[in-house]
């Protein structure tokens, strides 16, 4: 009851701020234009329907499996997210320039017409691959160049595109990777349920197979069907647990944060890295890229995580880096090691704009 609670109290919050943030795109374009009775008309009509698309898209999705509306609100909610980013700039502005709102205003309405632009477009691009070496000084030199494949933040969903997961499959297996690693929310929704167009991930090869850890979005779909559809496909699921590989590199899966409200199960480092000999290089998977410091302290070598996006647009771009201490990209801490990577998909607004969805191969080499 306790969860349902807090469930309808973040739904009604994030709905309220959704629509404060219409009404002042609304204000910030009607104020300082002169605009007919009419066209001002027209225009409150549009915000209020592109505003009301997001929730009837999410329930047709869920209900009737039909998600026409659920792209076009899934847009509009990166253009209106630029939006007040942008128009509240223009708003400070404006303050100090009083007699030139008008012309601002029309600078912002352009601005935001290229920033939605090229994000979207940015965002529809192949995953960039990004090669990343990192020495491990407990990492024996026979081991040195060892491969490792991030995936992360697929965020899988039906209205999604099949022949997207078959190129990712396809450079992923291109690189010819010793290990594959998937670091949480391949999944959003109940993808792969009923229909077969995940199928291309079981063609992801490497010579010591394939792990992924859980992301919140696994337990928001359902862990038992992640868990499922993971069986299926062939990916190992490391749930507070370790295995090693060759004797030697010893891989730590941490579950997610969510896994407190669901199954009452969330990461716990202290009970996954005991046993582990901290003479042999040690490599964390955790969807957040939180407790990096505490790990180092434990003996983790490397951490790999997602979760953050780079926020994708502003203004979470801006909020992830404030939230987070390592937000996007390679981090060191006294010999250690994190990367947290912006996904190999999205979440939401199809829109990248600081960064683009990446796949991740790590080439470990041996530190004297």
């Amino acid at each position: 009851m306790k969860q349902i609670f807090y469930f309808i109290l973040f739904i009604l919050i994030a709905f309220f701020i959704y629509f404060v943030m219409h009404y002042f795109v609304f204000r910030s374009i009607t104020k300082f234009i002169d605009f007919s009775a009419k066209t001002k008309s027209f225009i409150k009509i549009f915000f209020i329907f592109s505003a009301l698309t997001l929730p009837l898209g999410v329930l047709l999705s869920r209900i009737m499996r039909i998600h026409f509306l659920s792209h076009y609100a899934y847009v509009w909610l990166g253009i209106i997210a630029i939006s007040f980013s942008v128009f509240l700039i223009e708003r400070f502005i404006v303050m100090i320039f009083p007699s030139k709102a008008r012309l601002f205003t029309i600078i912002a309405m352009l601005l935001v017409a290229l920033i939605s632009v090229y994000s979207f477009l940015n965002c529809t691009r192949s995953p960039v691959v990004k090669k990343i070496t990192i020495p491990l000084k407990k990492l024996p030199a026979e081991m040195s160049g060892f491969s490792i494949v991030q995936l992360s933040d697929l965020h899988l969903e039906e209205y999604k595109s099949t022949n997207m997961i078959v190129k990712i499959v396809d450079t992923v297996n291109s690189l010819n990777p010793d290990l594959i690693i998937i670091t949480g929310d391949l999944i959003s929704g109940d993808t792969c349920k009923d229909y077969d167009f995940c199928e291309p991930l079981k063609k992801l090869k490497s010579f010591h197979g394939v792990i992924s850890v859980t992301g919140n979005h696994e337990f928001y779909a359902g862990i038992h069907t992640f868990l499922k559809l993971a069986q299926d496909l062939n990916i190992k699921v490391l749930r507070n647990e370790r295995i090693s590989i060759l004797n030697t590199l010893q891989i730590i899966g941490l579950e997610d944060d969510e896994g407190k409200r669901f199954v009452k199960k969330g990461p716990d480092l202290d009970s996954a890295i005991k046993g582990c000999d901290l003479k042999k290089p040690i490599i964390l998977l955790y969807h957040r890229p939180g407790g990096f410091d505490k790990a180092v302290k434990k003996g983790v070598d490397l951490q790999i995580s997602g979760h953050t996006h780079a926020g994708q647009i502003p203004p979470m771009d801006i909020l992830v880096r404030l939230f987070y201490k390592y937000p996007y990209g390679l981090y060191e801490n006294n010999g250690s090691y994190i990367y947290t990577s912006c996904g190999t998909g999205y979440w939401g607004p199809p829109m990248h704009l600081f960064s683009r969805p990446e796949i991740v191969q790590f080439i470990l080499v041996s530190k004297e």
